[in-house]
């Protein structure tokens, strides 16, 4: 007799690299979706910038998952975990890129001066700030 009797979740479970490929591949999709909107107003575009970075951010946790779920299965050649690596480093990023801009552009929505990291969204003119 078993001590781990199998439940329908360990029958229907994929395998990790295919939840990871299903979880990316829909917050791919939504990322596209939503980066192809044009916001109309500076709040708008921080909701939007808010939104990405949220997307990205929850990639970066699926290839996390892929990495964790890899590290100990020897059938999984060590380029492919360093490329899962890669790819939470690069999603990472990404998520504090859309982090960073949307509180630039809550800024702008505020009439706050916004950082100097944002190059040409910087409104230090506008408001009559000299940096």
């Amino acid at each position: 007799m078993s001590t781990h009797p199998n439940t329908s979740t360990d029958i229907d479970r994929p395998p990790v690299a295919d939840r990871v490929a299903t979880a990316t591949n829909d917050y791919y999709r939504q990322f596209q979706v939503l980066a192809a909107t044009r916001p109309g107003t500076d709040a708008e575009r921080a909701e939007r910038a808010e939104q990405l970075a949220m997307i990205c951010a929850r990639a970066a946790g699926w290839w996390r998952v892929l990495v964790v779920g890899t590290r100990c299965d020897p059938g999984v050649q060590s380029v492919f975990r360093h490329a899962a690596i890669a790819a939470e480093c690069q999603e990472r990023d990404r998520a504090r890129f859309w982090r960073d801009l949307a509180a630039d552009w809550r800024a702008r929505a505020e009439h706050r001066p916004t950082s100097d990291a944002a190059g040409a969204l910087s409104n230090w003119v506008e408001l009559g700030v000299t940096p």
